[in-house]
């Protein structure tokens, strides 16, 4: 047996004892869980809001966590990667494509119809002590010797859809890109987005500690930002009156990356950006992004170290999960440590 966090019901998380993992295909391996982080999608699940609740994809007790690290224990018995191996530092795609699908087949795999998505459905989650998963959704961050799993490795997860939303809507130089969400993934965003010879800022309203602290440009309200419209908009913060307002904000034929969204629906008003010729980029998860993200956050792991605010027990997760809901955090990500 094994320990694991679950969602028992609305607001409610408990550490149980479940069954060890291990791998039963060939291509499996078995990775011992080291860090885990606990995000927006996450609290949804906990407080009842979910998309993934409401439209039946899951259903209480829901075994949680897909943004993870740790290290491989088992290593797949068929993978071609000869770095998959005992003692290697990994992390993984939440989303497990069929590779067999039509969407798939053409090389877009986080497209895919008849996916799995690890912490969400059809695969048990990371936040236990043992996680199995398939070779082809691995991604080898250390496998040197002495490698040794960071909590700043969490973050790969939610930058690889940063890195989607910019295959996707590529900044040109001189470009104003405004992001709205100071948290995790907005700074992400932020943090990215800078790399560019661009103006970049953030409105966030609880003006986080953590963007200052990191050199980013931030904003109370959006009435406070410079004056001029903006070349793209970045919602990042998963509020229903952000998104309604990003029409606003953009300038004729500006760009509105859709990186959060709302528990629920919104309005927006269609008429406007058909009228300014300005256009809505979805993002889904950026499952080709793995190693990209994987190479920034090595190269950035003192900076990134920032966001992290306050480490949990599988046994305390219920404390974490309050944390996150209250909101008023210098820091934004919260996390599990695995013992």
């Amino acid at each position: 047996m094994m320990k694991a966090s679950i969602i028992t019901g609305i607001r409610s998380a408990e550490m149980r004892e479940i069954e060890d993992a291990q791998p039963q295909q060939p291509d499996e391996a078995l990775i011992r869980v080291a860090y885990v982080g606990i995000c927006g999608t996450d609290l949804e699940l906990y407080d009842g809001t979910s998309n993934y609740l409401r439209r039946g994809l899951t259903e209480y007790p829901h075994h949680y966590g897909h943004e993870w690290v740790g290290v491989i224990e088992t290593p797949p018995q068929t993978a071609h990667d000869s770095r998959l191996k005992p003692g290697a530092v990994v992390t993984g795609s939440t989303m497990i494509p069929c590779l067999t699908c039509d969407f798939c087949q053409r090389g877009r795999r986080n497209l895919c119809t008849n996916l799995r998505e690890v912490g969400l459905y059809e695969h048990g989650g990371a936040a236990t002590q043992k996680l199995v998963m398939p070779a082809h959704v691995l991604t080898v961050i250390d496998d040197g010797s002495g490698a040794e799993p960071h909590p700043e490795y969490i973050l790969i997860e939610p930058l690889v859809t940063v890195l989607e939303g910019l295959a996707k809507a590529v900044p040109e130089p001189g470009n104003r890109v405004l992001v709205l969400g100071g948290g995790t993934i907005g700074t992400l965003a932020a943090l990215v987005l800078e790399q560019y010879p661009i103006e970049v800022a953030v409105v966030d309203p609880s003006q986080p500690v953590h963007l200052a602290e990191l050199g980013i440009q931030a904003y109370k309200t959006v009435d406070g930002l410079p004056a001029g419209d903006w070349d793209a908009v970045w919602e990042c913060s998963g509020s229903a009156a952000a998104l309604q307002a990003t029409p606003s904000l953009l300038r004729n034929g500006g760009a509105a990356v859709l990186i959060g969204f709302p528990p629920a629906q919104t309005g927006l008003d269609a008429s406007e950006l058909a009228l300014r010729g300005q256009y809505l980029v979805g993002v889904r998860h950026g499952i080709d992004h793995y190693a990209a993200a994987a190479q920034f956050v090595r190269e950035h792991r003192d900076e990134l170290g920032t966001l992290i605010d306050r480490s949990y027990s599988l046994d305390d997760a219920q404390a974490a999960f309050e944390r996150l809901e209250a909101g008023e955090r210098e820091h934004p990500k919260v996390m599990l440590s695995i013992d």
